[in-house]
């Protein structure tokens, strides 16, 4: 079985965060899927950008949710990047290339009817799964029936029950931390047909996992070092 490597808000390490030059340059790696982040804007547009606030990863300040569309398209996201929204990132990029999208929106009552304008018709569905609370699942579940879903929450995630309520919700995908996967783990989470994702991230980095990841029989990793684990 292949592993596979999700490049984490894209290659961002080089390019700038959860912008498309990040998201083209993880696929030119040979990365086989991207996350990205999904917040709205003031007037309900799915846009992709991580924290609350445009003030770290832009030149302008302010809640993502306080600006308009047109106002988030004047600002540099770095490099000269914009912001782009979600229905930018389909047509850009290779149709082979799985999208996880991470909802930080989900208090936003109009992120269902947001996400129908920006993937509901499009090839999206096919490569592309949501990340989310089990409430916003179920929520998104019958607005979008032909998305996967994988199950964010709550912790532990390393448990048989945890595995029994993805499996009762429909999600078909699991995302933790490295340290804590075991291979009886991933062996009970593939007898009821869940995808196992090993996140290796910054914040848990270590040079042991790249041994350490693979013998537990994960599906996939997600990662901020996409180009290490494609060598």
């Amino acid at each position: 079985m292949t592993l596979q490597v999700f490049a984490h808000r894209g290659y961002w390490r080089h390019y700038p965060e959860n912008t498309l030059s990040a998201f083209r340059a993880a696929a030119q790696l040979g990365a086989h899927g991207i996350e990205l982040d999904l917040r709205l804007t003031r007037d309900g547009h799915a846009v992709v950008l991580h924290d609350e606030t445009v003030d770290r990863t832009t030149n302008g300040a302010g809640p993502v949710e306080a600006l308009s569309w047109a106002e988030l398209c004047n600002l540099d996201a770095g490099a000269g990047e914009r912001i782009p929204s979600l229905g930018a990132i389909w047509p850009d990029l290779d149709k082979s290339l799985r999208i996880n999208i991470h909802l930080k929106a989900t208090q936003d009552r109009r992120l269902p009817s947001a996400l129908v304008a920006a993937i509901g018709s499009s090839e999206g569905q096919s490569n592309s799964y949501l990340s989310m609370d089990s409430t916003t699942w179920l929520a998104m579940r019958n607005v979008l029936p032909g998305l996967n879903g994988c199950h964010l929450g709550p912790h532990p995630r390393n448990t048989s029950e945890f595995l029994q309520e993805t499996h009762a919700l429909g999600c078909r995908i699991i995302q933790l931390d490295w340290r804590i996967i075991a291979s009886p783990f991933v062996d009970q989470a593939h007898d009821l047909g869940i995808e196992v994702h090993a996140m290796h991230l910054e914040a848990n980095h270590d040079q042991s996992a790249y041994a350490a990841i693979p013998a537990t029989g994960v599906d996939a990793v997600l990662t901020d070092f996409p180009d290490h684990w494609l060598e």
